[in-house]
């Protein structure tokens, strides 16, 4: 019995791979996404949040370092809300849902041609702590969080959309 499932796997294989099934960052191919990516020039809000955001689409877009002439622009804005999430009898509010929204457009330098536009959302919570500090930290690390969660998504889409063009 154990070969029919052995069968089932390589047929499956087989089939996923006959209708043009592939990894993103395939190696003959990955090289081209990685300097694609590496291409773009990230323009991010003048805020704390913006940097948080720029820091990590860097390192994420660019993980080597690669010097390589920008192609395309990243332009991003960036709303944030806060939402009460938790409210004790006494009103105090005790739980925080933040709400961080990257709106970004792609374009092509060499025409200035919007080529990709969308949008992406992510939230994250935390406690109010008795210790205002304690609670402004709690906070700027949901930042961080949703700032990291909201770079990775933007590289996804970016990296889908890359690819898209390249064929």
């Amino acid at each position: 019995m154990w070969w029919r499932s052995t069968l089932a796997t390589l047929v499956l294989a087989l089939l996923l791979a006959g209708c043009g099934l592939r990894p993103l960052h395939m190696p003959v191919e990955g090289e081209a996404m990685h300097a694609g990516l590496a291409a773009i020039e990230i323009a991010a809000p003048k805020s704390r949040l913006g940097n948080e955001l720029l820091n990590q689409l860097s390192a994420d877009l660019n993980p080597d370092g690669l010097s390589v002439p920008s192609r395309y622009r990243l332009d991003i804005s960036l709303k944030r809300t806060r939402t009460a999430l938790a409210i004790q009898l006494d009103d105090r509010v005790t739980r925080y849902d933040l709400s961080l929204a990257a709106f970004f457009s792609l374009i092509r330098l060499e025409d200035d041609r919007t080529v990709y536009r969308s949008a992406v959302r992510r939230v994250a919570s935390y406690n109010v702590l008795r210790d205002p500090f304690a609670t402004l930290v709690a906070e700027q690390d949901a930042d961080r969080r949703a700032a990291v969660e909201i770079s990775r998504q933007i590289r996804t889409l970016l990296a889908l959309k890359l690819a898209e063009e390249e064929r």
